[in-house]
Protein backbone atom coordinates (compact mmCIF):
# COMPACT_ATOMS: atom_id res chain seq x y z
CA UNK A 1 0.00 0.00 0.00
CA UNK A 2 2.80 2.36 0.93
CA UNK A 3 4.47 1.59 -2.42
CA UNK A 4 1.36 2.57 -4.42
CA UNK A 5 0.93 5.69 -2.28
CA UNK A 6 4.47 6.83 -3.07
CA UNK A 7 3.97 6.13 -6.79
CA UNK A 8 0.73 8.11 -6.71
CA UNK A 9 2.43 11.10 -5.11
CA UNK A 10 5.25 11.01 -7.68
CA UNK A 11 2.72 10.80 -10.54
CA UNK A 12 0.76 13.76 -9.11
CA UNK A 13 3.92 15.88 -8.90
CA UNK A 14 4.75 14.94 -12.50
CA UNK A 15 1.31 16.03 -13.71
CA UNK A 16 1.65 19.34 -11.85
CA UNK A 17 5.01 19.89 -13.51
CA UNK A 18 3.56 19.26 -16.96
CA UNK A 19 0.64 21.62 -16.31
CA UNK A 20 3.01 24.28 -15.02
CA UNK A 21 5.03 23.95 -18.19
CA UNK A 22 1.99 24.60 -20.38
CA UNK A 23 0.84 27.50 -18.23
CA UNK A 24 4.19 29.30 -18.47
CA UNK A 25 3.52 32.43 -20.51
CA UNK A 26 5.40 32.88 -23.78
CA UNK A 27 7.73 35.85 -23.89
CA UNK A 28 7.51 37.96 -27.04
CA UNK A 29 9.99 40.46 -28.45
CA UNK A 30 7.22 41.77 -30.69
CA UNK A 31 5.50 45.13 -30.30
CA UNK A 32 1.82 46.06 -30.07
CA UNK A 33 0.94 49.29 -31.89
CA UNK A 34 -2.33 50.71 -30.53
CA UNK A 35 -4.93 51.40 -33.27
CA UNK A 36 -7.61 53.31 -31.31
CA UNK A 37 -7.72 56.12 -28.75
CA UNK A 38 -8.69 55.49 -25.12
CA UNK A 39 -8.15 51.71 -25.33
CA UNK A 40 -8.75 50.14 -21.90
CA UNK A 41 -5.87 48.36 -20.18
CA UNK A 42 -7.15 45.63 -17.85
CA UNK A 43 -5.60 43.49 -15.11
CA UNK A 44 -6.50 40.29 -16.94
CA UNK A 45 -7.21 38.92 -20.45
CA UNK A 46 -10.90 39.74 -20.79
CA UNK A 47 -13.58 42.42 -20.46
CA UNK A 48 -14.57 40.99 -17.07
CA UNK A 49 -11.31 42.19 -15.54
CA UNK A 50 -10.90 45.63 -13.94
CA UNK A 51 -9.60 48.60 -15.95
CA UNK A 52 -6.23 49.89 -14.71
CA UNK A 53 -5.48 52.51 -17.36
CA UNK A 54 -5.77 53.59 -20.99
CA UNK A 55 -3.49 53.69 -24.05
CA UNK A 56 -3.88 55.64 -27.27
CA UNK A 57 -3.50 55.57 -31.06
CA UNK A 58 0.05 55.15 -32.32
CA UNK A 59 1.58 54.24 -28.96
CA UNK A 60 3.85 51.17 -29.04
CA UNK A 61 4.37 48.63 -26.24
CA UNK A 62 6.44 45.46 -25.81
CA UNK A 63 4.29 42.31 -25.73
CA UNK A 64 4.93 40.18 -22.64
CA UNK A 65 2.28 37.49 -23.18
CA UNK A 66 -0.65 36.50 -25.39
CA UNK A 67 -3.78 34.68 -24.22
CA UNK A 68 -7.26 34.21 -25.72
CA UNK A 69 -6.72 36.98 -28.29
CA UNK A 70 -5.52 39.40 -25.58
CA UNK A 71 -2.01 40.84 -25.21
CA UNK A 72 -0.19 41.58 -21.99
CA UNK A 73 1.90 44.74 -22.58
CA UNK A 74 4.79 46.30 -20.71
CA UNK A 75 3.95 49.78 -19.38
CA UNK A 76 5.95 52.31 -17.40
CA UNK A 77 3.48 51.98 -14.53
CA UNK A 78 1.71 48.62 -14.19
CA UNK A 79 1.71 45.97 -16.92
CA UNK A 80 -1.72 45.11 -18.23
CA UNK A 81 -3.85 43.45 -20.92
CA UNK A 82 -5.34 44.95 -24.10
CA UNK A 83 -7.57 43.48 -26.82
CA UNK A 84 -5.32 42.12 -29.59
CA UNK A 85 -7.88 42.93 -32.31
CA UNK A 86 -7.53 46.65 -31.49
CA UNK A 87 -3.75 46.59 -31.99
CA UNK A 88 -1.31 45.89 -34.78
CA UNK A 89 1.45 43.44 -33.89
CA UNK A 90 4.85 44.41 -35.26
CA UNK A 91 7.68 41.89 -35.25
CA UNK A 92 10.88 43.08 -33.62
CA UNK A 93 13.86 42.71 -35.91
CA UNK A 94 17.41 42.25 -34.79
CA UNK A 95 19.88 45.05 -35.45
CA UNK A 96 22.98 44.07 -37.41
CA UNK A 97 25.50 45.69 -39.71
CA UNK A 98 26.59 49.31 -39.92
CA UNK A 99 24.30 52.32 -39.57
CA UNK A 100 24.87 56.04 -39.99
CA UNK A 101 23.26 59.06 -38.35
CA UNK A 102 20.69 60.90 -40.48
CA UNK A 103 21.18 64.18 -38.63
CA UNK A 104 23.69 66.36 -36.84
CA UNK A 105 23.72 66.37 -33.02
CA UNK A 106 21.92 63.03 -32.57
CA UNK A 107 22.00 62.50 -28.81
CA UNK A 108 23.79 59.49 -27.27
CA UNK A 109 22.07 58.76 -23.94
CA UNK A 110 23.02 56.73 -20.88
CA UNK A 111 19.70 54.82 -20.95
CA UNK A 112 17.25 53.73 -23.71
CA UNK A 113 14.77 56.52 -23.02
CA UNK A 114 14.47 60.32 -22.95
CA UNK A 115 15.42 60.36 -19.26
CA UNK A 116 18.89 59.07 -20.05
CA UNK A 117 21.73 61.51 -19.49
CA UNK A 118 23.28 62.92 -22.70
CA UNK A 119 26.74 61.35 -23.02
CA UNK A 120 27.62 62.77 -26.44
CA UNK A 121 26.44 63.25 -30.02
CA UNK A 122 26.56 61.65 -33.45
CA UNK A 123 26.96 63.97 -36.41
CA UNK A 124 25.29 63.36 -39.77
CA UNK A 125 27.07 60.54 -41.61
CA UNK A 126 28.84 59.13 -38.52
CA UNK A 127 28.93 55.33 -38.90
CA UNK A 128 28.27 53.01 -35.94
CA UNK A 129 27.62 49.30 -35.40
CA UNK A 130 24.80 48.77 -32.88
CA UNK A 131 25.67 46.23 -30.18
CA UNK A 132 22.19 45.59 -28.78
CA UNK A 133 18.63 46.85 -28.99
CA UNK A 134 15.87 47.82 -26.56
CA UNK A 135 12.65 48.63 -28.40
CA UNK A 136 13.53 51.37 -30.90
CA UNK A 137 16.69 52.30 -29.01
CA UNK A 138 20.09 50.88 -30.02
CA UNK A 139 23.36 50.78 -28.12
CA UNK A 140 26.32 52.29 -30.01
CA UNK A 141 29.88 53.42 -29.46
CA UNK A 142 31.57 56.46 -30.99
CA UNK A 143 35.19 56.71 -29.92
CA UNK A 144 35.18 56.49 -26.14
CA UNK A 145 31.51 57.48 -25.92
CA UNK A 146 29.01 54.66 -25.41
CA UNK A 147 25.25 54.86 -25.04
CA UNK A 148 21.81 54.65 -26.58
CA UNK A 149 20.40 56.44 -29.63
CA UNK A 150 16.92 56.26 -31.12
CA UNK A 151 16.83 53.96 -34.14
CA UNK A 152 14.47 56.20 -36.10
CA UNK A 153 17.37 58.62 -36.59
CA UNK A 154 19.75 56.02 -38.04
CA UNK A 155 19.85 54.67 -41.57
CA UNK A 156 21.39 51.47 -42.90
CA UNK A 157 24.93 52.10 -44.13
CA UNK A 158 25.58 50.06 -47.28
CA UNK A 159 29.21 51.03 -47.82
CA UNK A 160 31.80 48.26 -47.59
CA UNK A 161 34.18 50.53 -45.67
CA UNK A 162 33.75 53.59 -43.53
CA UNK A 163 35.68 55.72 -46.02
CA UNK A 164 33.85 56.78 -49.19
CA UNK A 165 35.41 55.78 -52.55
CA UNK A 166 36.95 59.15 -53.30
CA UNK A 167 37.76 58.58 -56.97
CA UNK A 168 34.20 57.50 -57.73
CA UNK A 169 32.75 60.52 -55.93
CA UNK A 170 35.10 62.81 -57.82
CA UNK A 171 33.85 61.33 -61.09
CA UNK A 172 30.25 61.83 -59.99
CA UNK A 173 30.93 65.43 -59.02
CA UNK A 174 32.30 66.12 -62.50
CA UNK A 175 29.36 64.45 -64.23
CA UNK A 176 27.29 66.84 -66.30
CA UNK A 177 24.35 64.46 -66.80
CA UNK A 178 21.19 66.27 -65.75
CA UNK A 179 18.91 64.04 -63.68
CA UNK A 180 16.09 66.53 -63.09
CA UNK A 181 15.20 69.97 -61.75
CA UNK A 182 14.42 71.43 -58.34
CA UNK A 183 12.61 74.63 -57.35
CA UNK A 184 13.71 76.69 -54.36
CA UNK A 185 11.05 76.64 -51.64
CA UNK A 186 12.49 79.07 -49.09
CA UNK A 187 13.18 82.81 -49.28
CA UNK A 188 16.97 82.54 -49.57
CA UNK A 189 18.88 79.26 -49.87
CA UNK A 190 22.61 78.71 -49.45
CA UNK A 191 24.51 76.71 -52.09
CA UNK A 192 27.32 74.83 -50.34
CA UNK A 193 30.57 73.13 -51.31
CA UNK A 194 29.53 69.83 -49.71
CA UNK A 195 26.34 67.96 -48.89
CA UNK A 196 26.32 69.18 -45.30
CA UNK A 197 25.53 72.32 -43.34
CA UNK A 198 29.25 72.40 -42.59
CA UNK A 199 30.02 72.93 -46.29
CA UNK A 200 31.38 76.32 -47.37
CA UNK A 201 28.72 78.72 -48.73
CA UNK A 202 29.39 79.30 -52.44
CA UNK A 203 26.42 81.55 -53.29
CA UNK A 204 22.75 82.09 -52.46
CA UNK A 205 19.66 81.45 -54.58
CA UNK A 206 16.08 82.66 -54.15
CA UNK A 207 12.57 81.33 -53.72
CA UNK A 208 10.85 80.22 -56.93
CA UNK A 209 14.04 79.81 -58.95
CA UNK A 210 14.51 76.46 -60.71
CA UNK A 211 17.84 74.64 -61.20
CA UNK A 212 19.04 71.46 -62.87
CA UNK A 213 20.56 68.86 -60.54
CA UNK A 214 23.19 66.28 -61.49
CA UNK A 215 23.39 64.19 -58.30
CA UNK A 216 21.48 63.31 -55.14
CA UNK A 217 23.19 62.22 -51.94
CA UNK A 218 21.42 61.62 -48.63
CA UNK A 219 18.88 64.47 -48.63
CA UNK A 220 20.99 66.91 -50.68
CA UNK A 221 20.96 67.87 -54.38
CA UNK A 222 24.03 68.86 -56.39
CA UNK A 223 22.86 71.63 -58.73
CA UNK A 224 24.33 73.61 -61.65
CA UNK A 225 23.94 77.24 -60.71
CA UNK A 226 26.20 79.48 -62.84
CA UNK A 227 28.43 79.00 -65.90
CA UNK A 228 28.85 75.30 -65.21
CA UNK A 229 29.55 75.78 -61.50
CA UNK A 230 28.03 73.22 -59.15
CA UNK A 231 27.13 73.12 -55.47
CA UNK A 232 24.89 71.36 -52.97
CA UNK A 233 21.50 72.48 -51.60
CA UNK A 234 19.42 71.00 -48.79
CA UNK A 235 16.72 68.75 -50.21
CA UNK A 236 14.17 69.71 -47.55
CA UNK A 237 14.29 73.34 -48.76
CA UNK A 238 13.61 72.59 -52.44
CA UNK A 239 10.89 70.80 -54.40
CA UNK A 240 11.74 68.38 -57.19
CA UNK A 241 9.94 69.18 -60.44
CA UNK A 242 9.24 66.93 -63.39
CA UNK A 243 9.91 69.42 -66.21
CA UNK A 244 13.13 70.46 -67.88
CA UNK A 245 13.27 74.14 -67.05
CA UNK A 246 16.55 76.00 -67.31
CA UNK A 247 18.57 76.91 -64.26
CA UNK A 248 16.79 80.23 -63.88
CA UNK A 249 13.12 81.03 -64.19
CA UNK A 250 12.03 81.94 -67.73
CA UNK A 251 11.16 85.55 -68.43
CA UNK A 252 7.60 84.60 -69.33
CA UNK A 253 6.88 83.44 -65.74
CA UNK A 254 4.61 85.77 -63.82
CA UNK A 255 4.00 86.01 -60.11
CA UNK A 256 1.63 87.61 -57.65
CA UNK A 257 3.04 89.67 -54.80
CA UNK A 258 0.86 89.86 -51.68
CA UNK A 259 -0.10 93.36 -50.54
CA UNK A 260 -1.09 92.58 -46.93
CA UNK A 261 0.05 90.51 -43.96
CA UNK A 262 -2.15 87.52 -43.10
CA UNK A 263 -3.52 87.08 -46.63
CA UNK A 264 -5.72 83.95 -46.90
CA UNK A 265 -4.80 81.32 -49.48
CA UNK A 266 -7.81 79.13 -50.30
CA UNK A 267 -8.55 75.77 -51.91
CA UNK A 268 -10.83 77.36 -54.56
CA UNK A 269 -11.64 80.69 -56.27
CA UNK A 270 -14.09 82.03 -53.68
CA UNK A 271 -14.23 83.06 -50.03
CA UNK A 272 -16.50 80.04 -49.51
CA UNK A 273 -13.54 77.70 -49.97
CA UNK A 274 -11.36 76.37 -47.14
CA UNK A 275 -8.27 78.34 -46.07
CA UNK A 276 -5.19 76.20 -46.81
CA UNK A 277 -2.55 78.70 -45.72
CA UNK A 278 -1.65 82.33 -45.20
CA UNK A 279 0.95 84.67 -46.60
CA UNK A 280 2.38 88.05 -45.73
CA UNK A 281 3.09 91.30 -47.49
CA UNK A 282 5.77 90.84 -50.15
CA UNK A 283 5.38 87.04 -50.48
CA UNK A 284 5.52 85.99 -54.14
CA UNK A 285 3.87 82.97 -55.75
CA UNK A 286 4.04 81.74 -59.33
CA UNK A 287 0.78 82.14 -61.28
CA UNK A 288 -0.67 78.98 -62.83
CA UNK A 289 -3.86 80.51 -64.22
CA UNK A 290 -6.50 83.15 -63.54
CA UNK A 291 -10.15 82.29 -62.82
CA UNK A 292 -12.34 85.37 -62.75
CA UNK A 293 -10.95 87.74 -60.12
CA UNK A 294 -8.87 84.96 -58.50
CA UNK A 295 -5.35 83.73 -59.20
CA UNK A 296 -4.48 80.03 -59.08
CA UNK A 297 -0.94 79.87 -57.67
CA UNK A 298 1.80 77.35 -56.87
CA UNK A 299 1.92 76.88 -53.09
CA UNK A 300 3.96 74.33 -51.08
CA UNK A 301 4.28 71.94 -54.05
CA UNK A 302 0.49 72.10 -54.52
CA UNK A 303 -1.92 74.79 -55.68
CA UNK A 304 -4.01 77.44 -53.95
CA UNK A 305 -6.11 80.50 -54.83
CA UNK A 306 -5.71 84.12 -53.82
CA UNK A 307 -8.04 87.08 -54.42
CA UNK A 308 -6.83 89.31 -57.25
CA UNK A 309 -7.80 92.56 -55.52
CA UNK A 310 -5.27 92.08 -52.68
CA UNK A 311 -2.23 91.18 -54.79
CA UNK A 312 -0.03 92.76 -57.41
CA UNK A 313 0.95 90.89 -60.56
CA UNK A 314 4.68 91.06 -61.36
CA UNK A 315 6.86 89.47 -64.05
CA UNK A 316 10.10 87.57 -63.54
CA UNK A 317 12.33 90.56 -64.25
CA UNK A 318 10.89 92.53 -61.35
CA UNK A 319 11.31 89.49 -59.10
CA UNK A 320 14.88 88.70 -60.05
CA UNK A 321 16.11 92.29 -59.86
CA UNK A 322 14.82 92.88 -56.33
CA UNK A 323 17.68 93.65 -53.93
CA UNK A 324 19.01 90.41 -52.46
CA UNK A 325 19.14 91.83 -48.97
CA UNK A 326 15.36 92.41 -48.92
CA UNK A 327 14.68 88.72 -48.35
CA UNK A 328 17.50 87.69 -46.04
CA UNK A 329 18.56 88.06 -42.42
CA UNK A 330 22.10 89.18 -43.19
CA UNK A 331 23.34 91.46 -40.43
CA UNK A 332 20.65 90.33 -37.96
CA UNK A 333 21.32 88.52 -34.68
CA UNK A 334 18.62 86.21 -33.35
CA UNK A 335 18.59 84.66 -29.87
CA UNK A 336 16.80 81.29 -29.67
CA UNK A 337 15.50 80.23 -26.27
CA UNK A 338 14.71 76.49 -26.06
CA UNK A 339 12.14 76.38 -23.25
CA UNK A 340 12.63 74.35 -20.05
CA UNK A 341 15.55 71.90 -19.65
CA UNK A 342 17.33 69.81 -17.04
CA UNK A 343 15.18 69.22 -13.96
CA UNK A 344 12.35 71.18 -15.60
CA UNK A 345 10.85 68.91 -18.32
CA UNK A 346 7.99 71.27 -19.20
CA UNK A 347 4.85 69.64 -20.61
CA UNK A 348 4.75 65.84 -20.87
CA UNK A 349 2.96 64.40 -23.91
CA UNK A 350 0.39 61.62 -24.05
CA UNK A 351 3.07 59.16 -25.21
CA UNK A 352 5.65 60.46 -22.74
CA UNK A 353 7.55 62.99 -24.86
CA UNK A 354 9.13 65.91 -22.99
CA UNK A 355 8.68 69.53 -23.98
CA UNK A 356 12.30 70.29 -23.02
CA UNK A 357 13.53 67.75 -25.60
CA UNK A 358 11.31 68.95 -28.42
CA UNK A 359 12.18 72.62 -27.87
CA UNK A 360 15.92 71.86 -28.06
CA UNK A 361 15.48 69.70 -31.18
CA UNK A 362 13.51 72.52 -32.81
CA UNK A 363 16.06 75.11 -31.70
CA UNK A 364 18.90 73.33 -33.54
CA UNK A 365 16.83 73.05 -36.73
CA UNK A 366 15.82 76.72 -36.46
CA UNK A 367 19.47 77.69 -35.89
CA UNK A 368 20.43 76.01 -39.17
CA UNK A 369 17.55 77.73 -41.02
CA UNK A 370 18.43 81.18 -39.69
CA UNK A 371 22.13 80.79 -40.45
CA UNK A 372 21.27 79.64 -43.99
CA UNK A 373 19.51 82.96 -44.40
CA UNK A 374 22.47 85.00 -43.18
CA UNK A 375 21.62 85.52 -39.51
CA UNK A 376 23.95 85.21 -36.55
CA UNK A 377 22.38 82.94 -33.92
CA UNK A 378 22.73 82.94 -30.13
CA UNK A 379 21.19 80.21 -27.95
CA UNK A 380 20.23 80.31 -24.27
CA UNK A 381 20.98 76.60 -23.97
CA UNK A 382 22.53 73.96 -26.24
CA UNK A 383 22.01 70.85 -24.10
CA UNK A 384 19.69 69.39 -21.50
CA UNK A 385 20.43 71.77 -18.62
CA UNK A 386 18.30 73.86 -16.29
CA UNK A 387 18.59 77.62 -16.80
CA UNK A 388 16.46 80.01 -14.76
CA UNK A 389 14.09 82.44 -16.45
CA UNK A 390 15.96 85.43 -15.06
CA UNK A 391 19.25 84.20 -16.55
CA UNK A 392 17.59 83.75 -19.96
CA UNK A 393 16.28 87.33 -20.03
CA UNK A 394 19.60 88.59 -18.60
CA UNK A 395 21.56 87.02 -21.47
CA UNK A 396 19.13 88.54 -23.96
CA UNK A 397 19.32 92.04 -22.47
CA UNK A 398 23.12 92.13 -22.44
CA UNK A 399 23.40 90.74 -26.00
CA UNK A 400 23.17 92.56 -29.33
CA UNK A 401 20.23 90.40 -30.44
CA UNK A 402 17.72 91.95 -32.85
CA UNK A 403 15.01 89.52 -31.72
CA UNK A 404 14.45 86.96 -28.95
CA UNK A 405 12.41 83.84 -29.83
CA UNK A 406 11.34 81.52 -26.98
CA UNK A 407 10.24 78.06 -28.20
CA UNK A 408 7.62 76.02 -26.33
CA UNK A 409 5.08 73.23 -26.81
CA UNK A 410 1.71 73.49 -25.10
CA UNK A 411 -0.47 71.27 -22.91
CA UNK A 412 -4.03 71.42 -21.61
CA UNK A 413 -5.72 69.65 -18.66
CA UNK A 414 -6.87 66.07 -19.30
CA UNK A 415 -10.54 67.05 -19.62
CA UNK A 416 -9.84 69.91 -22.07
CA UNK A 417 -9.50 69.37 -25.83
CA UNK A 418 -7.04 71.87 -27.34
CA UNK A 419 -4.81 72.03 -30.42
CA UNK A 420 -2.97 74.54 -32.58
CA UNK A 421 -0.44 77.37 -32.43
CA UNK A 422 -0.13 80.55 -30.33
CA UNK A 423 2.32 83.46 -30.46
CA UNK A 424 2.62 85.61 -27.32
CA UNK A 425 4.01 89.12 -26.87
CA UNK A 426 4.19 91.28 -23.73
CA UNK A 427 4.96 94.77 -25.03
CA UNK A 428 2.59 96.22 -27.64
CA UNK A 429 5.64 97.18 -29.73
CA UNK A 430 6.29 93.44 -30.23
CA UNK A 431 2.80 92.61 -31.51
CA UNK A 432 3.89 93.10 -35.14
CA UNK A 433 6.66 90.53 -34.64
CA UNK A 434 4.23 88.05 -33.08
CA UNK A 435 1.69 88.61 -35.88
CA UNK A 436 4.30 88.03 -38.59
CA UNK A 437 5.62 84.84 -36.98
CA UNK A 438 2.15 83.45 -36.24
CA UNK A 439 0.89 83.90 -39.81
CA UNK A 440 4.03 82.38 -41.32
CA UNK A 441 4.19 79.36 -38.98
CA UNK A 442 0.50 78.55 -39.56
CA UNK A 443 1.03 78.80 -43.33
CA UNK A 444 3.99 76.42 -43.25
CA UNK A 445 2.63 73.83 -40.78
CA UNK A 446 -1.12 73.88 -41.44
CA UNK A 447 -1.91 73.62 -37.71
CA UNK A 448 -4.89 75.44 -36.22
CA UNK A 449 -4.38 79.20 -35.88
CA UNK A 450 -5.03 80.19 -32.25
CA UNK A 451 -3.83 83.73 -32.93
CA UNK A 452 -1.50 86.16 -31.17
CA UNK A 453 -2.10 87.15 -27.56
CA UNK A 454 -0.54 89.25 -24.84
CA UNK A 455 1.25 86.96 -22.38
CA UNK A 456 2.72 87.76 -18.98
CA UNK A 457 5.74 85.44 -19.29
CA UNK A 458 9.00 86.34 -17.53
CA UNK A 459 11.31 85.79 -20.53
CA UNK A 460 9.39 88.32 -22.65
CA UNK A 461 8.15 90.59 -19.84
CA UNK A 462 11.68 91.28 -18.53
CA UNK A 463 13.21 91.49 -22.01
CA UNK A 464 14.22 94.78 -23.64
CA UNK A 465 14.67 93.16 -27.09
CA UNK A 466 11.84 92.52 -29.56
CA UNK A 467 10.65 89.23 -28.07
CA UNK A 468 7.95 86.59 -28.49
CA UNK A 469 7.07 83.26 -26.93
CA UNK A 470 5.82 80.62 -29.37
CA UNK A 471 3.61 77.65 -28.46
CA UNK A 472 4.17 75.27 -31.38
CA UNK A 473 1.46 72.67 -30.73
CA UNK A 474 -0.24 70.69 -27.96
CA UNK A 475 1.50 67.62 -26.49
CA UNK A 476 -1.71 66.88 -24.57
CA UNK A 477 -3.46 66.08 -27.85
CA UNK A 478 -2.42 62.55 -28.87
CA UNK A 479 -2.56 63.15 -32.62
CA UNK A 480 -0.90 66.56 -32.50
CA UNK A 481 1.85 65.18 -30.26
CA UNK A 482 2.71 62.57 -32.90
CA UNK A 483 2.87 65.35 -35.51
CA UNK A 484 5.03 67.84 -33.63
CA UNK A 485 7.51 65.13 -32.57
CA UNK A 486 8.61 64.64 -36.17
CA UNK A 487 11.61 66.35 -37.70
CA UNK A 488 9.44 67.15 -40.73
CA UNK A 489 7.07 69.26 -38.63
CA UNK A 490 9.87 70.97 -36.73
CA UNK A 491 11.54 71.85 -40.05
CA UNK A 492 8.32 73.37 -41.37
CA UNK A 493 7.83 75.35 -38.14
CA UNK A 494 11.43 76.60 -38.36
CA UNK A 495 10.91 77.67 -41.97
CA UNK A 496 7.80 79.55 -40.85
CA UNK A 497 9.71 81.32 -38.07
CA UNK A 498 12.56 82.20 -40.44
CA UNK A 499 10.31 83.67 -43.13
CA UNK A 500 8.23 85.44 -40.47
CA UNK A 501 11.40 87.15 -39.24
CA UNK A 502 12.38 88.11 -42.80
CA UNK A 503 8.97 89.71 -43.34
CA UNK A 504 9.16 91.51 -39.98
CA UNK A 505 12.59 93.03 -40.58
CA UNK A 506 11.78 94.08 -44.12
Amino acid sequence: MEYFLKKGIIFFIFILGVLSFYETPSVYADKAVIQVDHLNVRNGPGTDYDRIGKVHTGETYTILEEKDNWLKIKRSGKDGWVAKWLTKVKAEQATSGSYSSKYDYLRIRSAPNLDGKIEGYLMKGDVVEPKKKDGKWVYVQKGNTKGWVHGDYLTKDNRETHEPPKEKEADEDQSSTVKGTVKVGTAVLNVRSDNSTRGRILTTIRKGETYEYIAKKDRWYQIKYSSGKTGWVAGWLVNETDNNQTNTPTSKNTYVSLSYNGTNLRSGPSTNYKIVGRGNKGDRFEIISKEGQWYKISYNSKTAYVAGWIVEEVNHESVSTAPKTSNSLKGKTIMIDAGHGGRDPGAVGRSGSYEKTLTLDTAFILKSQLESNGAKVLMTRTNDEYISLSIRSFHSNRSNADAFISLHYNAAPVNVIASGLNSYYYSSKDKALADSLQASIVAHTGLRDRGTKKGNFHVIRENNKPSVLLELGFLSDAREEQTVKTRSYQTKASQGITEGLIHYFN
